[in-house]
């Protein structure tokens, strides 16, 4: 079948309309920061990716772009999760960014190197997810392959190695897969149909004529752009809101026999001694510790924090306090700023409140639509679930307090001149939403407790008790 293409003519008559279109819509794009757009230029080696990535450059305006040619994970990268890198180039709300391939070299290149099935299920489980998360928050994910036949593909290789100002394009995986261009072939089409859905469809572009493959992924990114301006418009105009039911609160924790000081000093000392020996252990480097701590306001989750990080070498953990998202954050899909502080091997993150605010403050405040916060559920323990596959161990704590104890905790505190800044307006007003937070964290509980990722209720009310309860978990978490 012969490849299609188009005169030299019919292109210079379109392209004046084609770029005019284009800068139309990147122009919308970058005024409305309604949505964002990731374009994945992927294909054979000599298809035309760079050529074509560089004629866009030239049509576009430049400043709100971004390219990124990942390339094999470096050793630095391999102590995070597969997806991590990916996460931190992700283009904000009203720009576009290139990846070459993306997460799609990383996937082909362990699909080549592991044919099992459990393996290549897995890696598709993850890109499909993704995929689907970054369009519901507001991504565009755009997918290109271009391709050409091994003829055209082999022919195009030679011209570039003869040139001594091209001929560092061509790496030795260009030649691996050159010359083993049946089987790439087939591994590729195979990885084209799994990762192939309605969110984020693949695009085939014949790269073998240039006029034509221009046009034409010209064409698909002008149709993708407008496309997701018109979603992000239908998004905004639709924002149902609707009032859940009741829900069962999380169990009422009977509060356990008081301790003297003497004895909580006795087993913090244990505790904390216990949990340093764990992290200094060598076989730690190969892991890491993500810790999550959720309750309502004034439940004690400074205090128990701090009674772990007394136990740790400085150099070794990050605090992460969270709060509501700053502008900046808000044009990045919800779980991005997370992502940026998971812990590479060998160190911990403490998150003083978590991703989990979209299934509470968000929902109980009404800050977030209804569709947004029901299916991060699911994005949740997916998010989870890739952590403790790359060996970080998880544990998340609800420090449960009773609302007698908390209003007694406030009173405190607005006396007290070195801890009045620990309670605002805010902070009262979240009173009113008491029970309303009780029946959204039994949802949240019921729905995101997993055996690699598992949820701690603590009994609050007694602050010692809780932070031995906590300190106990963490070692156990380790331990396991």
């Amino acid at each position: 079948m012969a490849a299609p293409r188009i005169s030299k003519a019919a292109f210079e008559r379109n392209l004046p309309t084609l770029r005019d279109e284009l800068l139309d819509l990147e122009l919308k794009l970058h005024t409305a920061k309604s949505c964002a757009v990731a374009v994945i230029i992927a294909g054979t080696p000599a298809a035309g990716r760079s050529e074509t990535v560089n004629a866009l450059l030239e049509w576009l305006d430049p400043k709100h772009i971004d390219v990124h040619a990942l390339g094999a994970p470096a050793a630095y990268d391999k102590k995070f999760p597969i997806l991590w890198r990916y996460w931190r180039k992700l283009p904000a709300r009203g720009r576009m960014t290139f990846f070459f391939a993306g997460w799609y070299g990383e996937y082909l290149s362990g699909v080549i190197k592991d044919s099992s099935n459990d393996h290549d299920r897995r890696s598709v489980e993850r890109i499909l997810q993704l995929e689907n998360m970054l369009v519901r928050d507001g991504v565009r994910v755009v997918k290109i392959y271009l391709h050409t036949d091994h003829e055209t593909q082999q022919r195009r290789l030679k011209e570039l190695c003869a040139n001594k100002l091209t001929s560092w394009r061509v790496t030795k995986e260009d030649r691996w897969q050159a010359k083993h261009f049946k089987r790439v072939n087939r591994i590729v089409h195979a990885c084209l149909k799994a990762t192939d859905h309605e969110t984020a469809p693949w695009h085939r572009v014949d790269g073998t004529d240039e006029e034509y493959r221009l046009l034409t992924v010209g064409k698909i990114l002008r149709n993708e752009i407008a496309a997701g301006l018109k979603q992000a418009e239908q998004k905004r105009r639709d924002w149902p809101s609707e009032k859940p039911g009741k829900l069962a609160r999380p169990p009422v924790l009977q509060p356990q026999h008081p301790l003297d000081d003497d004895e909580y000093e006795r087993q913090l000392e244990t505790l904390q001694g216990r949990m340093a020996r764990l992290v200094r252990k060598s076989r730690f480097s190969k892991h890491g510790l993500v810790l999550a701590f959720e309750g309502m306001d004034a439940a004690g989750k400074g205090g128990a924090i701090r009674r772990i990080t007394h136990a740790l070498d400085a150099r070794q953990y990050q605090v992460v306090p969270v709060s509501a998202p700053t502008p900046e954050e808000l044009l990045y899909p919800y779980l991005w700023r997370f992502w940026r502080h998971i812990p590479a091997q060998g160190s911990i993150t403490i998150f003083d409140r978590s991703w989990y605010g979209r299934v509470l403050v968000e929902r109980v405040r009404d800050l977030t639509p209804d569709p947004d916060w029901k299916r991060a559920y699911a994005e949740i323990v997916e998010f989870e679930r890739q952590l403790t596959e790359h060996g970080l161990f998880v544990a998340k704590f609800w420090l449960s307090v009773s609302k007698e104890e908390q209003l007694k905790r406030f009173k405190a505190r607005d006396e007290d001149p070195l801890k009045r800044f620990k309670v605002d307006r805010e902070d009262w007003a979240n009173r009113r939403y008491y029970d309303a937070y009780q029946n959204a964290a039994a949802e949240m509980i019921r729905r995101t407790d997993t055996d690699d990722a598992k949820w701690t209720i603590v009994a609050a009310d007694d602050k010692k008790q809780a932070r031995l309860t906590v300190l106990k978990a963490v070692c156990e978490t380790l331990e396991r």
